[in-house]
Protein backbone atom coordinates (compact mmCIF):
# COMPACT_ATOMS: atom_id res chain seq x y z
CA UNK A 1 0.00 0.00 0.00
CA UNK A 2 1.83 3.28 -1.27
CA UNK A 3 -1.72 5.96 -0.43
CA UNK A 4 -0.62 8.81 0.71
CA UNK A 5 -3.01 11.75 2.87
CA UNK A 6 -1.02 15.21 2.70
CA UNK A 7 -2.60 17.70 5.10
CA UNK A 8 -1.80 21.50 4.95
CA UNK A 9 -3.25 25.22 4.87
CA UNK A 10 -0.95 26.13 1.71
CA UNK A 11 -3.36 24.74 -0.71
CA UNK A 12 -0.81 25.80 -3.69
CA UNK A 13 2.07 24.24 -2.31
CA UNK A 14 0.25 20.73 -1.66
CA UNK A 15 -1.25 20.98 -4.97
CA UNK A 16 2.45 20.97 -6.13
CA UNK A 17 3.65 18.75 -3.60
CA UNK A 18 0.77 16.05 -4.28
CA UNK A 19 1.74 16.38 -8.44
CA UNK A 20 5.17 15.84 -7.59
CA UNK A 21 4.47 12.33 -5.19
CA UNK A 22 1.80 11.57 -7.89
CA UNK A 23 4.53 11.19 -10.52
CA UNK A 24 6.33 9.21 -7.64
CA UNK A 25 3.89 6.65 -8.17
CA UNK A 26 2.00 7.24 -4.62
CA UNK A 27 -1.31 7.77 -4.13
CA UNK A 28 -2.20 11.07 -2.93
CA UNK A 29 -5.53 12.61 -1.38
CA UNK A 30 -5.10 15.81 -0.15
CA UNK A 31 -7.00 17.98 2.88
CA UNK A 32 -6.67 21.70 3.39
CA UNK A 33 -8.25 21.47 7.24
CA UNK A 34 -7.95 18.72 9.84
CA UNK A 35 -11.52 18.32 9.91
CA UNK A 36 -11.32 17.55 5.97
CA UNK A 37 -8.17 15.00 7.12
CA UNK A 38 -10.48 13.63 10.04
CA UNK A 39 -13.21 12.47 6.54
CA UNK A 40 -10.29 10.85 4.73
CA UNK A 41 -8.93 9.34 7.31
CA UNK A 42 -12.09 7.92 8.67
CA UNK A 43 -12.96 6.39 5.19
CA UNK A 44 -9.45 5.32 4.09
CA UNK A 45 -6.16 3.64 5.18
CA UNK A 46 -3.43 5.38 4.52
CA UNK A 47 0.56 3.78 4.43
CA UNK A 48 1.30 7.78 5.74
CA UNK A 49 -0.15 10.93 6.37
CA UNK A 50 2.09 14.28 5.88
CA UNK A 51 0.83 16.84 7.86
CA UNK A 52 1.41 20.56 8.12
CA UNK A 53 2.30 22.47 11.25
CA UNK A 54 -0.30 24.91 10.91
CA UNK A 55 -3.95 23.87 9.54
CA UNK A 56 -6.91 26.37 10.23
CA UNK A 57 -8.65 24.39 12.76
CA UNK A 58 -5.36 22.87 14.10
CA UNK A 59 -1.40 23.33 14.82
CA UNK A 60 1.27 21.24 15.90
CA UNK A 61 1.25 18.16 18.06
CA UNK A 62 -2.40 18.67 18.10
CA UNK A 63 -2.73 17.37 14.19
CA UNK A 64 -0.41 14.71 15.25
CA UNK A 65 -2.65 13.43 17.95
CA UNK A 66 -5.70 13.71 16.18
CA UNK A 67 -4.70 11.71 13.47
CA UNK A 68 -3.31 8.87 15.39
CA UNK A 69 -6.28 9.28 17.74
CA UNK A 70 -8.37 7.96 14.99
CA UNK A 71 -5.44 5.61 13.65
CA UNK A 72 -2.40 4.66 15.84
CA UNK A 73 -0.88 2.37 13.68
CA UNK A 74 -0.92 5.22 10.75
CA UNK A 75 2.69 6.58 10.03
CA UNK A 76 2.70 10.84 10.73
CA UNK A 77 5.38 13.00 9.10
CA UNK A 78 5.43 16.67 9.80
CA UNK A 79 6.43 18.82 7.14
CA UNK A 80 6.94 22.68 7.39
CA UNK A 81 8.56 25.90 6.95
CA UNK A 82 8.07 27.26 10.11
CA UNK A 83 9.99 24.87 12.41
CA UNK A 84 11.22 25.51 16.39
CA UNK A 85 12.84 22.62 18.45
CA UNK A 86 9.81 22.44 20.48
CA UNK A 87 7.71 21.98 17.85
CA UNK A 88 9.96 19.28 16.76
CA UNK A 89 10.04 17.73 20.41
CA UNK A 90 6.30 17.86 20.98
CA UNK A 91 5.14 16.60 17.40
CA UNK A 92 7.71 13.13 17.67
CA UNK A 93 6.46 13.06 21.42
CA UNK A 94 2.89 12.78 20.21
CA UNK A 95 3.57 10.26 17.33
CA UNK A 96 5.37 11.23 14.58
CA UNK A 97 8.23 9.38 12.88
CA UNK A 98 9.73 11.79 11.15
CA UNK A 99 9.70 16.16 11.23
CA UNK A 100 10.38 17.31 7.71
CA UNK A 101 11.80 21.48 7.60
CA UNK A 102 10.93 23.26 3.97
CA UNK A 103 12.29 23.55 1.62
CA UNK A 104 14.11 19.73 1.05
CA UNK A 105 15.15 17.64 -2.09
CA UNK A 106 12.57 15.99 -3.44
CA UNK A 107 14.56 12.64 -2.89
CA UNK A 108 15.13 13.48 0.82
CA UNK A 109 11.11 13.95 1.12
CA UNK A 110 10.63 10.31 -1.05
CA UNK A 111 13.39 8.57 0.88
CA UNK A 112 11.61 9.94 4.67
CA UNK A 113 8.54 8.47 3.19
CA UNK A 114 9.66 5.06 1.99
CA UNK A 115 11.43 4.83 5.21
CA UNK A 116 8.29 5.32 7.25
CA UNK A 117 6.52 2.48 5.29
CA UNK A 118 9.03 0.21 5.81
CA UNK A 119 8.70 0.97 9.79
CA UNK A 120 5.46 0.09 9.30
CA UNK A 121 5.27 -3.11 7.41
CA UNK A 122 8.00 -4.28 9.83
CA UNK A 123 5.70 -3.14 13.03
CA UNK A 124 3.19 -4.89 10.89
CA UNK A 125 5.33 -8.35 11.14
CA UNK A 126 6.14 -8.15 14.15
CA UNK A 127 2.49 -7.82 15.64
CA UNK A 128 2.11 -10.84 13.71
CA UNK A 129 5.11 -12.41 14.43
CA UNK A 130 4.86 -11.76 17.90
CA UNK A 131 1.18 -13.39 18.17
CA UNK A 132 2.48 -16.53 16.66
CA UNK A 133 5.24 -16.72 19.26
CA UNK A 134 2.72 -16.54 22.04
CA UNK A 135 0.49 -19.15 20.20
CA UNK A 136 3.24 -21.32 19.88
CA UNK A 137 4.42 -20.95 23.83
CA UNK A 138 0.78 -21.17 24.28
CA UNK A 139 0.43 -24.47 22.32
CA UNK A 140 3.61 -25.86 23.67
CA UNK A 141 2.43 -25.58 27.27
CA UNK A 142 -0.88 -26.91 26.32
CA UNK A 143 0.65 -30.49 24.37
CA UNK A 144 3.74 -30.79 27.44
CA UNK A 145 0.57 -30.34 30.15
CA UNK A 146 -2.29 -32.37 28.06
CA UNK A 147 0.51 -35.37 27.55
CA UNK A 148 2.57 -35.89 30.76
CA UNK A 149 -0.38 -37.47 33.06
CA UNK A 150 -1.17 -40.08 30.83
CA UNK A 151 2.29 -40.79 29.71
CA UNK A 152 2.86 -40.62 33.28
CA UNK A 153 -0.07 -43.60 34.22
CA UNK A 154 0.96 -45.65 31.04
CA UNK A 155 4.75 -45.72 31.85
CA UNK A 156 3.89 -46.21 35.80
CA UNK A 157 1.61 -49.47 34.71
CA UNK A 158 4.19 -50.93 32.20
CA UNK A 159 6.97 -50.39 34.63
CA UNK A 160 4.20 -52.54 36.95
CA UNK A 161 3.78 -55.30 34.35
CA UNK A 162 7.78 -55.18 33.82
CA UNK A 163 7.40 -56.57 36.92
CA UNK A 164 4.66 -59.12 37.06
CA UNK A 165 6.17 -60.84 33.70
CA UNK A 166 5.04 -64.49 34.73
CA UNK A 167 2.99 -66.57 32.16
CA UNK A 168 4.63 -63.88 29.34
CA UNK A 169 7.50 -66.12 26.91
CA UNK A 170 10.79 -64.49 25.43
CA UNK A 171 9.32 -62.57 22.62
CA UNK A 172 6.68 -60.84 24.63
CA UNK A 173 9.00 -59.61 27.47
CA UNK A 174 11.21 -58.13 24.79
CA UNK A 175 8.53 -56.31 23.30
CA UNK A 176 7.34 -54.92 26.63
CA UNK A 177 10.86 -53.63 26.72
CA UNK A 178 10.61 -51.83 23.45
CA UNK A 179 6.97 -50.39 24.49
CA UNK A 180 8.82 -49.23 27.84
CA UNK A 181 11.62 -48.12 26.01
CA UNK A 182 9.68 -45.94 23.88
CA UNK A 183 7.03 -44.62 26.64
CA UNK A 184 9.88 -43.15 28.37
CA UNK A 185 11.88 -41.24 24.87
CA UNK A 186 7.69 -40.06 24.38
CA UNK A 187 8.11 -38.94 28.04
CA UNK A 188 11.96 -37.45 27.75
CA UNK A 189 10.66 -35.38 24.48
CA UNK A 190 7.49 -34.49 26.61
CA UNK A 191 9.74 -33.59 29.79
CA UNK A 192 12.20 -31.19 27.41
CA UNK A 193 9.39 -29.42 25.67
CA UNK A 194 8.39 -28.08 29.26
CA UNK A 195 11.87 -27.26 30.09
CA UNK A 196 12.80 -24.98 27.16
CA UNK A 197 9.36 -23.04 27.38
CA UNK A 198 9.98 -22.44 31.02
CA UNK A 199 13.21 -21.30 29.90
CA UNK A 200 11.83 -18.91 27.34
CA UNK A 201 9.52 -17.65 30.05
CA UNK A 202 12.24 -17.20 32.43
CA UNK A 203 11.22 -19.42 34.33
CA UNK A 204 14.25 -22.24 34.78
CA UNK A 205 14.84 -24.07 38.53
CA UNK A 206 18.22 -24.65 39.34
CA UNK A 207 19.19 -26.63 42.10
CA UNK A 208 22.91 -25.79 42.39
CA UNK A 209 25.47 -28.00 44.11
CA UNK A 210 28.95 -28.55 43.47
CA UNK A 211 29.55 -30.53 40.13
CA UNK A 212 32.97 -31.90 39.38
CA UNK A 213 33.56 -31.22 35.79
CA UNK A 214 35.48 -34.60 35.29
CA UNK A 215 33.62 -37.18 37.05
CA UNK A 216 30.64 -35.10 35.18
CA UNK A 217 32.16 -36.19 32.06
CA UNK A 218 32.82 -39.81 32.71
CA UNK A 219 29.97 -40.22 34.16
CA UNK A 220 27.26 -39.34 30.81
CA UNK A 221 30.62 -41.42 28.81
CA UNK A 222 29.90 -44.66 30.61
CA UNK A 223 26.35 -44.78 30.39
CA UNK A 224 26.40 -43.65 26.71
CA UNK A 225 29.29 -46.01 25.71
CA UNK A 226 26.79 -49.18 27.06
CA UNK A 227 24.06 -48.26 24.21
CA UNK A 228 26.39 -47.32 21.36
CA UNK A 229 29.08 -50.36 21.48
CA UNK A 230 27.71 -51.27 18.12
CA UNK A 231 28.67 -48.78 16.43
CA UNK A 232 32.24 -49.27 17.27
CA UNK A 233 32.91 -45.48 18.05
CA UNK A 234 36.26 -44.42 19.91
CA UNK A 235 35.22 -42.71 22.63
CA UNK A 236 37.47 -41.01 24.91
CA UNK A 237 37.52 -38.81 28.08
CA UNK A 238 40.86 -36.67 27.67
CA UNK A 239 43.42 -37.22 30.78
CA UNK A 240 44.11 -34.68 32.97
CA UNK A 241 43.05 -33.54 36.50
CA UNK A 242 40.33 -32.61 38.04
CA UNK A 243 39.16 -29.35 37.39
CA UNK A 244 37.79 -26.66 40.20
CA UNK A 245 34.17 -27.46 40.52
CA UNK A 246 31.10 -25.50 39.76
CA UNK A 247 27.86 -24.39 41.36
CA UNK A 248 25.32 -26.26 38.78
CA UNK A 249 22.20 -28.33 38.48
CA UNK A 250 23.81 -31.65 38.23
CA UNK A 251 20.86 -33.18 36.49
CA UNK A 252 20.57 -30.35 34.10
CA UNK A 253 24.56 -30.53 33.24
CA UNK A 254 23.94 -34.55 33.07
CA UNK A 255 20.98 -33.74 30.61
CA UNK A 256 23.44 -31.38 28.53
CA UNK A 257 26.30 -33.15 28.04
CA UNK A 258 24.22 -36.25 27.19
CA UNK A 259 22.43 -34.39 24.84
CA UNK A 260 26.10 -33.06 23.34
CA UNK A 261 27.30 -36.60 23.40
CA UNK A 262 24.46 -38.19 21.20
CA UNK A 263 24.47 -35.26 18.89
CA UNK A 264 27.60 -36.08 18.64
CA UNK A 265 27.40 -39.63 17.72
CA UNK A 266 24.68 -39.21 15.43
CA UNK A 267 26.76 -37.03 12.88
CA UNK A 268 29.71 -39.69 13.07
CA UNK A 269 29.84 -42.54 11.02
CA UNK A 270 30.47 -45.82 12.25
CA UNK A 271 34.19 -46.49 13.35
CA UNK A 272 34.77 -42.49 14.57
CA UNK A 273 36.35 -41.00 16.90
CA UNK A 274 34.65 -38.87 19.43
CA UNK A 275 36.38 -36.98 22.13
CA UNK A 276 35.25 -35.56 25.37
CA UNK A 277 37.55 -32.85 28.14
CA UNK A 278 37.28 -29.89 30.24
CA UNK A 279 39.69 -26.90 30.64
CA UNK A 280 39.54 -24.31 33.15
CA UNK A 281 39.79 -20.49 31.53
CA UNK A 282 39.76 -17.28 32.90
CA UNK A 283 37.46 -18.27 35.49
CA UNK A 284 35.33 -20.14 34.01
CA UNK A 285 35.52 -24.08 33.27
CA UNK A 286 35.08 -25.40 29.57
CA UNK A 287 33.60 -28.53 28.88
CA UNK A 288 33.78 -29.91 25.41
CA UNK A 289 32.59 -32.41 23.17
CA UNK A 290 35.03 -32.54 19.76
CA UNK A 291 34.05 -35.24 16.99
CA UNK A 292 35.91 -35.97 13.06
CA UNK A 293 31.82 -36.96 11.89
CA UNK A 294 30.37 -34.74 8.86
CA UNK A 295 30.09 -31.43 10.45
CA UNK A 296 27.91 -28.50 10.09
CA UNK A 297 27.25 -26.30 6.90
CA UNK A 298 28.47 -22.66 7.53
CA UNK A 299 25.45 -21.17 6.70
CA UNK A 300 23.54 -23.88 9.24
CA UNK A 301 25.64 -22.99 12.43
CA UNK A 302 23.84 -20.13 13.50
CA UNK A 303 19.94 -21.46 13.62
CA UNK A 304 21.08 -25.43 15.14
CA UNK A 305 20.01 -23.41 18.48
CA UNK A 306 16.74 -22.35 17.49
CA UNK A 307 13.88 -24.85 18.67
CA UNK A 308 12.59 -27.60 16.53
CA UNK A 309 15.70 -26.74 13.81
CA UNK A 310 17.19 -29.78 12.17
CA UNK A 311 20.04 -29.51 9.62
CA UNK A 312 19.21 -33.51 8.67
CA UNK A 313 17.07 -34.47 6.03
CA UNK A 314 13.45 -34.76 7.16
CA UNK A 315 13.58 -37.79 4.62
CA UNK A 316 15.85 -39.52 5.98
CA UNK A 317 14.37 -38.75 9.76
CA UNK A 318 14.89 -41.40 12.80
CA UNK A 319 14.58 -40.62 16.43
CA UNK A 320 17.08 -43.27 17.10
CA UNK A 321 19.21 -41.70 19.96
CA UNK A 322 22.59 -43.04 18.34
CA UNK A 323 22.04 -44.32 14.62
CA UNK A 324 24.28 -42.64 12.35
CA UNK A 325 22.55 -39.56 10.40
CA UNK A 326 19.43 -40.07 13.29
CA UNK A 327 17.67 -37.17 13.55
CA UNK A 328 15.08 -35.62 16.65
CA UNK A 329 12.33 -32.69 16.45
CA UNK A 330 15.31 -30.27 16.34
CA UNK A 331 15.27 -29.31 20.38
CA UNK A 332 17.82 -31.06 21.79
CA UNK A 333 20.43 -28.13 21.35
CA UNK A 334 17.71 -25.52 22.13
CA UNK A 335 17.77 -27.41 25.21
CA UNK A 336 21.57 -27.19 26.04
CA UNK A 337 21.86 -23.80 25.14
CA UNK A 338 18.93 -22.26 27.27
CA UNK A 339 19.98 -24.85 30.62
CA UNK A 340 23.27 -23.09 29.83
CA UNK A 341 22.20 -19.76 30.00
CA UNK A 342 20.33 -20.48 32.94
CA UNK A 343 23.45 -21.49 34.58
CA UNK A 344 24.95 -17.80 33.38
CA UNK A 345 27.48 -19.51 31.13
CA UNK A 346 27.39 -19.78 26.91
CA UNK A 347 27.80 -22.21 24.51
CA UNK A 348 30.04 -22.45 21.51
CA UNK A 349 30.30 -24.52 18.63
CA UNK A 350 32.92 -24.77 15.46
CA UNK A 351 32.18 -26.90 12.84
CA UNK A 352 33.75 -27.91 9.18
CA UNK A 353 31.64 -30.07 6.48
CA UNK A 354 33.90 -33.11 6.39
CA UNK A 355 36.16 -33.09 9.32
CA UNK A 356 33.85 -32.57 12.67
CA UNK A 357 32.63 -30.62 15.13
CA UNK A 358 33.35 -28.83 18.44
CA UNK A 359 30.72 -27.41 20.99
CA UNK A 360 31.75 -26.48 24.04
CA UNK A 361 30.00 -24.85 27.02
CA UNK A 362 31.32 -22.52 29.32
CA UNK A 363 30.44 -22.13 32.87
CA UNK A 364 32.02 -19.62 35.47
CA UNK A 365 33.29 -21.47 38.16
CA UNK A 366 31.44 -19.37 41.19
CA UNK A 367 27.45 -18.52 41.00
CA UNK A 368 27.13 -15.17 39.12
CA UNK A 369 28.26 -13.89 35.95
CA UNK A 370 30.99 -14.73 33.73
CA UNK A 371 33.56 -11.54 33.48
CA UNK A 372 32.42 -8.42 31.50
CA UNK A 373 35.23 -9.38 28.98
CA UNK A 374 35.00 -12.94 28.72
CA UNK A 375 36.37 -14.18 25.53
CA UNK A 376 33.60 -16.00 24.08
CA UNK A 377 34.84 -16.55 20.80
CA UNK A 378 35.58 -20.56 20.51
CA UNK A 379 39.34 -21.31 21.12
CA UNK A 380 41.32 -24.42 19.04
Amino acid sequence: MNSLLLVDSDVESLRALARFLQAEGFSVDQASTLEEAKKFIVQNMYAVILAGLQVVDGGGEAIVEAIKKLRPETQVMVITGAATLDSAIACIRAGAVDYIVKPCANQRLCDSIRNAMNKKALSHENVLLRGLNDSKDKFLTLVSHELRTPLTLIYGYLTLFQRQTVGLNAEQVDLLKIVLKSCKQLNDIVSNIQTITQAEAGQTILHLQKVLPRKLLSDVLAEVKATTYQRRLSMILEEGAEIPSVEGDPIRLYQVVSELLYNAIRNTPDGGEIILGARQEDGAVVLWVRDNGIGIPEEEQGKIFEPFYEVADVKQHSSHASRFGGGGIGIGLTLVKRIIEAHNGSVRLESLPGKGTCVEIVLPINKGMLPKDFDNTLTS
